[in-house]
């Protein structure tokens, strides 16, 4: 195992052949990603959707038993390159991605009970942790997404470009009372402990936000109020490393 940890940028798909591929549940993901519910490892003639709980998983897992390790390691390493010396042309309403994942309900099919706390995923990403991180500057994250644009002749003339892209698609069916349940982006802390803010900026901007109003002909939440009343309640923020109150108001319109 040393020769391979040994090489840079090392990836376990460019030395398949020294792991072992599992279909069906595999313990150690289950144990260190802290999900429950699956209590043993499932051998590799497992029926995908037999009882009690064997899909069909592929799983790489590897462990790190040394303090220092050589290069870059990513258990997952898909990386397309685009070198054709001229423009490379996308047929409209087509995409490429270097990974996709997709869950699908198809017409005719609840998911979840209603009754318990049930989770479907199209990507996950987690990082679990038991013991202390002391990063500095470095990042840590659960999910991670980076758009680098240091390439010396890096230009942008059009388009939705970001490091990360929360899309809920061009048109939807949802019934008149769904939509009371659906967020563009949802952020959760049910721990007892506080944690720093919600969102952390530090960046240079042009805007903090650049907001566009789509519903009713751009005035559903961007809209002129009278008779405004300042309430005692404020939104606490940090700016600059000072704190700030922003205040809350009513309308009476």
């Amino acid at each position: 195992m040393s020769a391979i940890y040994g090489a840079q940028n090392w990836s376990p798909l460019h030395v398949r052949n020294d792991f072992m591929f599992e279909r069906g549940n595999v313990k150690g993901f289950a144990t260190q990603g802290g999900e429950t519910g699956v209590n043993a490892w499932v051998g590799p003639n497992s029926n995908p959707g037999a009882f009690p709980d064997t899909p069909f998983v592929i799983g790489v897992a590897h462990c790190f038993g040394e303090a220092v390790q050589p290069g870059n390691i990513r258990s997952v390493d898909i990386e397309q390159l685009f070198n054709f010396a001229g423009t490379f042309n996308l047929p409209s309403g087509l995409s490429i991605a270097a990974i996709r994942g997709c869950q699908s309900i198809a017409s005719g099919t609840t998911f979840g009970s209603g009754s318990v706390n049930e989770y479907l995923y199209g990507i996950q990403g987690k990082t679990y942790v038991q013991g202390t991180i002391n990063a500095a500057a470095g990042f840590v994250a659960a999910l991670f997404g980076q758009l680098d644009t240091s390439g010396a002749s890096a230009v942008v003339t059009s388009g939705y470009v970001s490091a990360l892209h929360l899309d809920m698609g061009a048109t939807s069916a949802l019934a008149s009372t769904s939509p009371n349940f659906v967020n563009a982006e949802t952020i959760t802390n049910t721990t007892a402990v506080a944690v720093n803010s919600a969102l952390k900026v530090i960046a240079s901007l042009q805007y903090l936000f650049d907001l566009t109003d789509e519903g009713q002909g751009g005035s559903a939440w961007v809209v002129t109020s009278s008779g405004v009343s300042t309430q005692a309640k404020s939104l606490k923020v940090k700016v600059n490393g000072t704190t700030y109150y922003i205040p809350l108001c009513t309308s009476t319109t």
